[in-house]
């Protein structure tokens, strides 16, 4: 709880500094997500089963992601370095060695043409609909296929964006969500963004990660149905001796200048437990409303029921999520 506090505090204080940091070549940034989950089933739980890498303690005011970084420009050369802390880092990082657990970016690109760059290090993953960052994401909640393909990557990306609808991404891994294991793998990502807002996005993953060669694709479609109304479609499939998939729909409504309301509807099944820890088919629905108090400042709630045919413990539906999320 101090420690949230804490990072809330600091974080107000660099905000206020970013815009006139914005030109200059060296600019600080601070992020923060505070959630409280409540579990009316189980009122006296507080640690989540493993099975949730973001949003992990119930019942109690928590920090889910903060970060404090530093990026650096100069020319076609930048170079990018955040640390964080929280429930996503504990539980997502839980497997690297303790230094690398607290950091969220370190890396170097370079712009070797308008068209094209090239970035080394630690960086976000190319694939899924959803960030780490929760002000990126249509949901305070992550969807289970977020949760279980990667949020973060190590390794060599190089883009090619030859105009502003479409984007090509070739990368070179060390692995399925892997900073210290090295494990070869090659990822793909192909984009496009047309003129009215409608977002088409493929990304690929081809990897041995121990046990048998991982091939994994990620598809999802924006979907503009009006000036106010949004949806998009999400697919993942994947195969290591066995199948696994996930499906999503999502539809958010703008209501006036500071409301939104998001509806999700979602299904995964990993039976043989090749992504999960433990095999399961499960179904869950939500609804969220968010509400933009200040241009960095989004107030969000959440509802949200499961249903699964294996007994994933403490497991508890339904629940309600509150959060306050503070920068971009």
């Amino acid at each position: 709880m101090k420690k949230l506090v804490l990072f809330l505090s600091i974080s107000f204080g660099i905000f206020g500094q970013e815009d006139s940091l914005s030109q200059k070549s060296l600019q600080l940034s601070a992020y923060a997500e505070g959630y409280y989950l409540l579990d009316p089933v189980d009122k006296l739980a507080h640690e989540r089963d493993p099975f949730f890498y973001n949003h992990g303690r119930a019942n109690q005011l928590d920090l889910n992601l903060g970060i404090l970084g530093l990026s650096w420009t100069k020319g076609p050369l930048s170079a990018q370095i955040s640390g964080m802390i929280g429930t996503y880092a504990r539980r997502n990082l839980a497997n690297e060695p303790s230094f690398w657990r607290n950091v969220f970016e370190l890396n170097v690109s370079y712009r070797l043409h308008p068209e094209w760059t090239i970035i080394a290090g630690v960086f976000p993953s190319h694939i899924g609909f959803e960030s780490a960052k929760n002000s990126q994401n249509w949901t305070l909640s992550r969807s289970l296929v977020a949760e279980y393909s990667p949020y973060y990557e190590s390794g060599l990306s190089l883009y090619f964006k030859p105009n502003t609808a479409w984007t090509f991404g070739l990368f070179g891994l060390r692995g399925w969500q892997h900073i210290q294991e090295f494990r070869p793998a090659l990822g793909t990502q192909i984009q496009f963004i047309s003129s009215k807002s409608w977002t088409w996005n493929s990304s690929g993953f081809i990897g041995n990660e121990g046990n048998g060669l991982r091939l994994f694709h990620d598809f999802y479609l924006v979907i503009p149905l009006s000036s106010k109304i949004k949806t998009v479609l999400i697919s993942d499939l994947g195969y290591q001796n066995e199948f696994w998939h996930g499906e999503a729909l999502m539809v958010q409504a703008q209501l006036g200048g500071h409301w939104k309301l998001t509806s999700r509807w979602e299904q995964f099944s990993d039976p043989d437990a090749i992504s999960m820890a433990q095999g399961t088919y499960m179904q869950s629905a939500s609804l969220g409303a968010d509400y933009k108090l200040f241009p960095k400042m989004l107030l969000r709630s959440e509802w949200k029921i499961y249903h699964s045919s294996t007994g994933v413990s403490n497991l508890h539906s339904p629940e309600y999520i509150f959060g306050v999320v503070l920068g971009k």
